[in-house]
């Protein structure tokens, strides 16, 4: 009768199962959201990241710890309604899915359009609570979970024939604010906020002047009569100052967290 092999891997120094479990729960092209079970772009990946969660606690504790906080998650809202699998039950953004989402440290998010579903599924999925007081004119956006590093990208727009674009009072209504209220969270360590490089017009005073060559050739920006605008020799995505939005539109005057001691 063959003699029966096993590996203790539980034997092995804390630091050598976290370097072990590192090759196996990072992925360098990031993870793209499905549901609260299946991370993975291909059905290898996400039967791997979940047996390897399936074998004990312990495991479990370990092995999530470094998926939910070294990978990069890329969430695709950019759908006139956001995906089914992502807020039915079970889904990264019902209620099921909110123990995932807390622990998730660096999201990507891709929107179309700036719309009621970001403010009444998105941003209170992501910030999990949000106090405003009108009389105080403050608002505190608490993130209960792990995130720490958020990049939003906006666009391409939806074309519209013989519609003109929006104009900035589009920032000063409620979705617009509730997409400010999420960036300006004090806990947040690192955000970003980019268009593509076609873009409502609107955007054009909060990004970068257009003065930089780009291989040899200048950048440069025009705007139609739809306001829509379009920039000619510069890299797909464009950063927003996103500061510089919640100074002029915000409706929150101070951005502070709870607790904090004024200096």
């Amino acid at each position: 009768m063959p003699s029966i092999s096993y590996f203790r891997f539980f034997e092995l120094p804390a630091e050598l199962r976290t370097h072990i479990l590192s090759h196996l729960m990072i992925s360098k092209y990031g993870i793209v959201l499905y549901n609260c079970t299946r991370f993975g772009p291909t059905t290898r990946d996400r039967i791997t990241v979940i047996n390897v969660f399936l074998v004990n606690i312990q495991m479990y504790q370990e092995a999530s710890a470094i998926f939910y906080g070294h990978n990069r998650f890329i969430l695709n809202g950019q759908s006139h309604r956001l995906p089914g699998h992502l807020t039915k039950p079970g889904g990264f953004l019902s209620p099921q899915g909110q123990d995932a989402r807390r622990r998730v440290h660096t999201l990507s998010l891709y929107l179309t359009r700036v719309g009621g579903e970001f403010e009444d599924i998105l941003s209170p999925a992501l910030s999990d609570s949000k106090e405003f007081s009108e009389s105080s004119a403050s608002c505190f956006v608490i993130l209960y979970g792990t995130l720490r590093r958020l990049k939003i990208c906006l666009g391409p727009p939806s074309f519209q024939p013989r519609t003109p674009g929006p104009d900035i009072d589009m920032m000063t209504r409620s979705p617009f604010q509730a997409l400010l209220y999420l960036l300006a969270d004090p806990d947040l360590q690192h955000v970003e906020l980019c268009v593509w490089k076609v873009h409502w017009a609107i955007f054009c005073p909060f990004h970068e002047k257009l003065e930089l060559a780009t291989k040899g050739k200048s950048s440069t920006e025009v705007v139609g009569d739809d306001r829509l605008a379009t920039i000619r020799g510069h890299s797909d995505w464009v950063q927003l100052d996103w500061e510089k939005m919640v100074d002029l539109v915000g409706s929150c005057t101070r951005i502070a967290k709870v607790n904090e001691v004024d200096l």
